[in-house]
């Protein structure tokens, strides 16, 4: 296979290209000639060009942020006078408030989980000590008496302690 695709390069290579018809080159001289001349405007325009269709989406952008300014000094400026006036008829309509139901601490409780000696710490100045980890998880319990709804706050605690260390020989 290799063979094949080695002959039919070497016969690609050895062909030539054909000269054009003197006809054809005519033609395609009389139609270039036949082109408008150029004119002063460039084929492209630039982003320095203020007419380009480029400039259309800063142009929109700026009155769009214009716009957005003006409104926000409009609502800020108007705001304050329209509070003012809706004061007197708020408090004229407004209904007696609900008292917010009110929740007293009925219960505390907290349960070691874990207990670990973590060995012997050099404390400056001190003797011998030693580290304890305990674990707790804290659970806080509110009820409401009005209608008897409890809430349960769980929450797990590190405790780390270093107690002299006490060495006995016997």
């Amino acid at each position: 296979m290799d063979n094949s695709l080695d002959e039919l390069e070497t016969e690609l290579k050895a062909l030539q290209p054909r000269r054009a018809a003197p006809l054809w080159l005519e033609q395609i001289d009389r139609e270039l000639a036949a082109e408008l001349p150029a004119t002063e405007r460039p084929r492209f325009t630039t982003a320095t060009n203020l007419n380009s269709w480029k400039w259309l989406g800063w142009r929109t952008a700026g009155l769009a942020a214009a716009l957005a300014l003006v409104a926000t000094v409009a609502l800020i400026t108007l705001r304050p006078a329209r509070q003012t006036t809706a004061a007197p008829t708020l408090a004229a309509t407004s209904t007696p408030v609900q008292p917010v139901a009110v929740y007293e601490p009925t219960k505390a409780t907290n349960v070691l989980y874990d207990l670990k000696d973590e060995g012997e710490v050099k404390v400056e100045g001190a003797a011998p000590a030693r580290q304890v980890r305990a674990r707790y998880v804290d659970t806080y319990t509110w009820k409401n008496p009005r209608n008897n709804a409890s809430i349960k706050w769980t929450v797990p605690r590190d405790e780390v302690r270093v107690v002299p260390a006490s060495y006995n020989p016997n």
